[in-house]
């Protein structure tokens, strides 16, 4: 009995070996897991082009420089435009990046709706003049430095500015019956400063939000007046005005 014993207990060692040598073997032959896919760092270098859209929102005082009538005589200080109103365009230019460091130039034409009114009152005979101005295209060409932190970039800009400004006028006699009106439409440059951040969606596709500050030389441009009380007093007159824009817009680019 003693030798059956033993003999079970050997079989029963046997096979419990014979399950962990199949179990090791299991292990020693599994796959092993792949290997990360290398880091590759983004980069902003290339030319890029994009879409933006965004609000505007600035001043504008208009000085009379020569006029016909009594009513706003040459020297007349006009009341301050305030204007606000939506943007949306287009941008493109080119990024160099030296290690985290960043130089560039970037470029934008942008369509606008800014517009503002003011009311003058005449102080000599109590003519009121209302008067509505617009910005109609804003374009930029600026340098542009900035910091990359891997996908973010931070910039800032420089550069000119250029701007299409339009405006009309009606003034009318205490009566209410219209004396004159005017018509106006120039071409406004300056310079301008401004800065963002920008991030890479993936290699090709970047995200910015930015801020811009332009101010415009004082601008000396022509009206186109219609006297309606006394004809003969119509003609082209000047003016003189100076103005600034502020402008938020955020954009969606493709970098080649």
């Amino acid at each position: 009995m003693r030798n059956k014993l033993t003999s079970s207990l050997a079989g029963a060692a046997f096979s419990f070996a014979a399950s962990g040598l199949a179990f090791a073997a299991d292990i020693a032959v599994k796959a092993p897991s792949p290997a990360p896919a290398p880091y590759v760092p983004y980069s902003w270098t290339g030319f890029y082009v994009g879409g933006e859209f965004g609000a505007g929102w600035g001043n504008s005082q208009t000085t009379v420089v020569t006029n016909s009538g009594v009513a706003f005589p040459p020297g007349t200080v006009e009341k301050t435009i305030d204007y606000f109103g939506g943007l949306g365009g287009v941008y493109g230019g080119y990024n160099y990046q030296i290690n985290q460091f960043l130089i560039g130039i970037d470029g934008d034409y942008t369509w606008a709706a800014v517009h503002g009114s003011a009311t003058n009152v005449s102080l000599i005979n109590g003519d009121i003049s209302n008067v509505n101005d617009h910005i109609d295209w804003v374009a930029t060409l600026t340098g542009r430095i900035g910091w990359a932190i891997d996908r973010l970039l931070v910039f800032g800009k420089g550069g000119s500015a250029w701007a299409g400004f339009s405006g009309d006028s009606r003034t009318v006699n205490a009566a209410g019956a219209t004396v004159s009106t005017t018509a106006s439409g120039e071409t406004r440059s300056g310079w301008t400063v401004g800065g963002g951040v920008e991030w890479l969606l993936t290699q090709h596709v970047s995200v910015k939000a930015e801020y811009d500050y332009v101010k415009f030389n004082t601008a000396d441009f022509n009206v186109t007046k219609t006297d309606f009380i006394t004809p003969a007093l119509s003609g082209v007159f000047q003016r003189s005005a100076t103005s600034n824009l502020n402008m938020f817009k955020a954009g969606l680019a493709y970098k080649f």
